[in-house]
C-alpha cells in the first residue's frame, strides 16, 4: 500500500482523504495507541496489512519512483519511523492496520521461542518441548540464568518473543534454528509483529513488562555466525510473527498461482465506477474458497487484495471489511485451482 509519508503528501502524490470518506464510520484507534506505545519505547514502527504479518508500504515492483521514494525506492525498514504526527496519519488512513517493527533501526533483537506442535525434539535436545526449554538449557551450560526478565510478547501460534537491546552497529540478523530447535531471531534486516496487534487466529499480547534487557554477550554468541552470512534465505523470514511466509511447490504450479492472483487483483483495481465495493467482496468469496482449500495461505491472499484495493482507491478500512465478508462465506465452500470451478 502507498501509504502517505507526512500529513501533507501521501506516497502517490495526493493528500488528506476526501471529506465524504472522512465521515465513514472508523474503528476505534486501539492500533493506533500500539504504535505509540511501540514508538515511545525507540521502536520503529510500519504499518502491516489488517489481519496480517505482511507490510502493506508498497513493494518494490509497485514503486514509481516519487514523493517517498523520489531517490529510490524505500522499503519497510528504511520508512520505519518513531515519529508520532507520522504514526498518527498513517493509522488514521488505516486504523485496522497491524503494527511492524524494524528490528534494525530499532537496535532490537528478538529471540522467537516456539512451540513443538506435536514434533519431536532431536536427539540433541530430547525432552524439550518449546523453545523456552532449549533456552534454558543453553543458559545453564553457559552458567548463566535463564534470560526472561526483559519485555515479551506472546504471539497467537503461541509462541514467546523476548526482546533485547543491541547496540547501533550490531551485525545481527536473522536466524533459523541456529542457536537451537525452536528458536529463531530476528535483527538487521528483519521485524516482528508487535503487541496490539491481532490475526485471524488471535491477538498479540505483553505477558512480562520490565524494560528492554540488553542481550547478554552469552546469548549473542548463539547467534553469530562461525562464517560470512549467505544472503538472507526466504525460509529464514518466514517464522512466525516475521517478515513473510515461504512457499513450496513445482514451478508451473507456482506461476498458475500467482497468474490467478495478479487476475483477481486485476478485477478489483480496474472495476467500474460504483462496483468496486461488490467487486472486492466477490474476489475476496472465490479466494477464501482457494484459501480454505489449501491453495493460497490467508495472508498472500489478503495481501494482494489489499494492495489491488488500495490501487482502486477503497478505503482501507473498508477494505478490510469486505475481504473478511467474503473470506467468511468463501471459506464455508472450499476449492482449489484444480477442481472446475463451482
Amino acid at each position: 500500500m502507498a501509504f502517505p509519508d507526512s500529513p501533507r503528501t501521501s506516497a502517490t502524490g495526493h493528500g488528506r482523504p476526501s471529506r465524504s470518506r472522512s465521515r465513514r464510520r472508523r474503528p476505534a484507534p486501539r492500533l493506533l495507541g500500539a504504535a505509540l506505545a511501540a514508538a515511545r519505547q525507540g521502536l520503529h514502527v510500519f504499518p502491516l496489512w489488517p489481519h496480517s504479518k505482511t507490510p502493506c508500504l508498497h513493494g518494490k515492483r509497485h514503486c514509481t519512483g516519487t514523493v517517498p521514494c523520489a531517490d529510490g525506492h524505500l522499503g519497510w525498514e528504511q520508512r520505519a519511523t518513531v515519529d508520532p504526527d507520522l504514526i498518527r496519519y498513517w493509522w488514521t488512513a488505516s486504523p485496522a492496520s497491524n503494527v511492524g517493527i524494524a528490528c534494525g533501526p530499532s537496535n532490537l533483537y528478538v529471540l522467537d521461542l516456539d512451540p513443538a506442535h506435536g514434533e519431536p525434539a532431536p536427539p540433541q535436545w530430547a525432552g524439550a518441548r518449546h523453545g523456552r526449554d532449549v533456552l534454558a538449557r543453553l543458559a545453564a551450560e553457559a552458567g548463566h540464568h535463564y534470560p526472561g526478565d526483559t519485555y515479551t510478547v506472546r504471539t497467537p501460534s503461541p509462541s514467546e518473543h523476548l526482546y533485547f537491546r543491541v547496540a547501533a552497529d550490531s551485525q545481527l540478523r536473522n536466524t533459523a534454528a541456529r542457536a537451537g530447535w525452536r528458536i529463531d531471531s530476528r535483527g538487521r534486516g528483519g521485524f516482528i509483529v508487535a503487541a496490539g496487534s491481532r490475526r485471524r487466529d488471535g491477538l498479540y499480547r505483553v505477558v512480562r513488562r520490565p524494560p528492554i534487557a540488553p542481550l547478554p554477550g552469552w546469548l549473542a554468541t548463539c547467534f553469530t555466525p562461525l562464517q560470512p552470512e549467505p544472503r538472507p534465505n526466504p525460509v529464514e523470514l518466514g517464522a512466525t510473527g516475521v517478515s513473510g511466509t515461504a512457499e513450496s511447490g513445482a514451478p508451473v504450479s507456482g506461476i498458475r498461482r500467482q497468474r490467478y492472483l495478479d487476475t483477481v487483483a486485476a478485477a478489483v483495481a480496474h472495476a467500474a465506477p460504483r462496483t468496486a465495493h461488490d467487486t472486492l467482496v466477490r474476489t475476496a468469496y472465490a479466494l477464501g474458497r482457494l484459501v480454505a482449500g489449501g491453495e493460497f495461505t490467508d495472508e498472500e491472499a489478503r495481501a494482494a487484495l489489499h494492495v489491488a484495493a488500495q490501487q482502486r482507491r477503497i478505503p482501507a478500512y473498508e477494505a478490510a471489511e469486505a475481504i473478511s465478508s467474503g473470506f467468511d462465506r468463501g471459506g464455508l465452500r472450499p476449492r482449489r485451482l484444480s477442481d472446475r470451478a463451482a
